[in-house]
């Protein structure tokens, strides 16, 4: 697949030197990224808006390192000048971001891995990261899948780079293997929010939200055929709500963003947004799973999404941004 407006930027630098433990992951290696800028719409390149949102721009993310990929969720700087994503294979990534009001490039790319308690690297089914929260004292909070959990790693110039915690999850009850906690926020006051991706209960979706007492279990309501995979907390106290949909046969991926009141995540309720915009083939959709959320230069809210491309040559690494 070869984008039509295509404008590359060649990024990397010398990689540090081997660690010196086996098993250890402390230092981040940098790393050799293309990308190149795409519209929303490559046969309407003029297209700028899509429902509630405006575009900003978007980049296809490639690299030869075979590392690279998997992305499920990122955090944004204030300033828009910083990406920092967790993948499900346990990688870390941590860019420049080239944005001027729109989207320009990714640079200064460097590749790191997650760490368990003990310091050592996290793998196979232990590095599957989903969801990526900024806590208030600047650590960040990562939810896990097939082993459900929630580590976090303390605030570092280098994130991720000292060992984390372990906090006391949610009882998920029954979901399926690759179906458990997928989306992660943190609220105002510091509370932690999950939702579950699969095993609905009367066609809804449970989520889990931090108490002084525990986990209190509360319902979300997507629209038919999409489950939530990502969340991101606006400085209002409203959220957003990342869905996605998949159809073999019907065009492949969609995507759907919902805006829930501030309050409104709150144990026993059950939860539904109101749906900003939806994308589907041919904008520029693939498997969207994280988001984020800023204030670009003129105050306005910034939503960004990237999306993961499961390691298969048939999705692509795209890392979008909207203005609400």
């Amino acid at each position: 697949m070869h984008p039509t407006r295509r404008s590359a930027l060649a990024l990397g630098g010398g990689a540090l030197a081997a660690l010196s433990f086996p098993g250890l992951a402390r230092a981040t290696e940098a790393i050799e990224l293309s990308a190149h800028r795409m519209p929303l719409d490559e046969r309407a390149p003029e297209l700028d808006r899509v429902g509630a949102l405006a575009w900003r721009g978007g980049l296809w993310l490639q690299s030869s390192d075979k590392r690279f990929g998997g992305w499920s969720d990122l955090w944004i700087d204030p300033a828009n000048r910083r990406v920092i994503a967790i993948s499900d294979r346990g990688w870390t990534l941590d860019a420049v971001i080239l944005f001027d009001g729109h989207l320009q490039g990714l640079g200064n790319a460097r590749l790191g891995r997650l760490t368990g308690p003990d310091g050592k690297a996290l793998l196979r089914a232990d590095s599957d990261a989903e969801g990526l929260a900024r806590m208030p004292d600047g650590s960040f909070a990562v939810s896990f899948e097939q082993r459900p959990r929630i580590l976090v790693y303390p605030p570092t110039q280098s994130p991720f780079s000292r060992p984390p915690r372990a906090i006391p999850g949610p009882n998920l009850g029954e979901t399926p293997r690759n179906g458990g906690m997928e989306a992660l926020a943190c609220l105002p006051g510091g509370a932690l929010l999950t939702l579950v991706e699969e095993g609905l209960e009367a066609g809804l979706h449970r989520g889990f939200v931090q108490t002084p007492t525990g986990w209190a279990k509360l319902n979300y309501q997507a629209a038919a055929d999409f489950a939530p995979v990502g969340m991101c907390v606006l400085d209002d106290g409203s959220s957003i709500v990342l869905e996605r949909s998949f159809s073999l046969f019907f065009g492949g991926f969609g995507t759907r963003l919902v805006r829930v009141a501030a309050g409104a995540w709150v144990g026993g309720a059950i939860v539904e947004g109101t749906e900003l915009a939806r994308l589907r083939p041919p904008l520029l959709v693939d498997n969207y799973e994280g988001i984020a959320a800023t204030r670009g230069p003129d105050g306005t809210i910034l939503l960004w999404l990237i999306a993961d491309d499961n390691y298969m040559s048939l999705q692509r690494t795209l890392l979008a941004v909207f203005a609400l």
